[in-house]
C-alpha cells in the first residue's frame, strides 16, 4: 500500500516538476508548512489542473482534494529527506536535474508561444467563425429555392459520403437519408457557390511543399463540410 501512495506522490511531482514549479508567492495562502517548506493554494490549484488522467477523478470531491494536499505534504517530505541526504549534490544527478529542467522548461516555452499564436489570430478567428456561421444560415435559407440541385445530386452525396465514412470507420451509423437530406442540399448549394468563386479568385495550392512536409495525401478523406 505504501508503494501505491508513493508511487502516486512520485508521479504528480513529475507532472508538476515539469511545469517549472519554483517558490511560493508571497501573496499566496498558505495551505500547509512542511518543515523549511510550505505548500501554497497556487500550488494546490497547479495540482489540480495538471493531475494524470488516472487520478482526476480525485478532484471532484473534497476528500479527493484533501488527498492531494496530504500527497504534496508527502512529496515535500520526501524532498527534503533527499535533500538531507545530499542527493542534490551528486555530480552525475546535478547533471540529469539540470537536463530535465532544461527539457521542461523549453517545452512549456513552446507551449506558451503556441498559445501566444492562438492569442494573436484570436480576434480573426472569432470574426471568421460569426460570418461563416451567418453564412452558413442564408445558404440554407437559399438551399430551399434551389432548382438545380435535385433528388439525383442529394442521393449521390450521401452515397459517396457513406461509402467514404464507412471505409475510414465501418462499424459508423449513418443517419437516414431523409434525416440529412436538407443539410446535404445545403453543402451542395455551399459547393456550387465555392466553385463560382474559385473562378473569380485566383487560388493557387503550393502541393509540392505540402507534401514535403506532410507527405502524399492518399488516404481517404471526408469533405470538411460534410460536418456542416
Amino acid at each position: 500500500m505504501r508503494k501505491q501512495i508513493v508511487g502516486g506522490i512520485i508521479v504528480m511531482a513529475v507532472g508538476l516538476s515539469a511545469l517549472g514549479m519554483g517558490g511560493c508567492n508571497k501573496k499566496d495562502e498558505v495551505l500547509a508548512s512542511v518543515g523549511k517548506q510550505k505548500i501554497t493554494l497556487s500550488e494546490f490549484n497547479l495540482a489540480l489542473a495538471n493531475l494524470p488522467d488516472s487520478y482526476k477523478v480525485l478532484a471532484t470531491t473534497f476528500k479527493g482534494k484533501r488527498q492531494i494536499l496530504d500527497n504534496l505534504v508527502k512529496k515535500s517530505l520526501l524532498v527534503q529527506d533527499a535533500e538531507d541526504r545530499g542527493l542534490q549534490k551528486g555530480g552525475d544527478l546535478k547533471k540529469r536535474i539540470k537536463e530535465l529542467q532544461t527539457k521542461s522548461r523549453g517545452r512549456i516555452k513552446q507551449q506558451m508561444a503556441d498559445l501566444q499564436r492562438q492569442l494573436d489570430n484570436l480576434d480573426q478567428q472569432v470574426y471568421e467563425n460569426v460570418l461563416l456561421t451567418e453564412l452558413n444560415s442564408q445558404l440554407k435559407k437559399d438551399s430551399a429555392g434551389d432548382k438545380e440541385i435535385g433528388d439525383t445530386d442529394i442521393q449521390t452525396y450521401y452515397e459517396d459520403y457513406t461509402r467514404k465514412l464507412q471505409l475510414l470507420n465501418p462499424a459508423a451509423k449513418v443517419p437516414d437519408i431523409s434525416v440529412v437530406s436538407g443539410q446535404i442540399r445545403a453543402i451542395l448549394v455551399e459547393e456550387k457557390l465555392i466553385k463560382s468563386l474559385e473562378k473569380k479568385c485566383k487560388v493557387a495550392v503550393e502541393e509540392e511543399k505540402f507534401q514535403k512536409l506532410f507527405g502524399d495525401a492518399t488516404d481517404v478523406t471526408i469533405q470538411d463540410n460534410a460536418g456542416h
